[in-house]
Formats: structure tokens, sequence, C-alpha cells
């Protein structure tokens, strides 16, 4: 007989990893708790579906993402300068498309 904790690991993959994946470091992670709104939670809920991944599977992709760009970005005024001006770049190809 199979039990809801077994399948867990597989629903719990990250946007573009293969199905069925497991998480072999399950046990040693935490638990974090976050607060959204109805309308938030609504258009995560909505991404979430539309990436085929659950919510909390997403929402961890984004801080592991944010996580790695924050501990591998430069430091220093002209980094940060830098950083600006790839951003501002970034915003007026989107503007212009």
């Amino acid at each position: 007989m199979s039990c809801i904790a077994d399948a867990a690991p597989a629903a719990d993959g990250l946007p573009g990893q293969a199905p069925g994946w497991t998480r072999p470091n399950r046990d040693k992670s935490a638990t974090f708790s976050l607060r959204l709104n109805p309308n938030e939670l609504a258009d995560l809920q909505y991404l979430a579906r539309e990436q085929g991944v659950p919510a909390s599977a997403l929402v961890r992709s984004w801080i592991l993402k944010w996580l790695a760009a924050e501990r591998d970005a430069p430091t220093g005024t002209a980094a940060m300068v830098d950083r600006l001006e790839a951003d501002v770049r970034t915003l007026r190809k989107l503007v212009a498309s």
C-alpha cells in the first residue's frame, strides 16, 4: 500500500526539473511560513498552474534564484551602478517591445 508521504517528494519539484525527481536532503530542510492576501495567492496559484508545478515549488525556485543572485552579486558603488544600468537596459527593451 502506498502512502501520501511516499508521493510527496515527486510532487515537490522545481520548474524545469524532470518529473519524479526527489529531494534527498528533505529531512534536513526547514519550513518557512508566508502570508499572502487572497489576490496574491490566486496570482501565485495561477502562475504555478501555468508552469505545471506546485505553488510552493515555484516560490522556492524564486527564492533560490534570488539568493544565488544576491550571493554572487558584486559589491561596491561601481558594481551597483553597473547593475542599475543593466536593469535600465532591460526595462527599455521591455518598454520598446
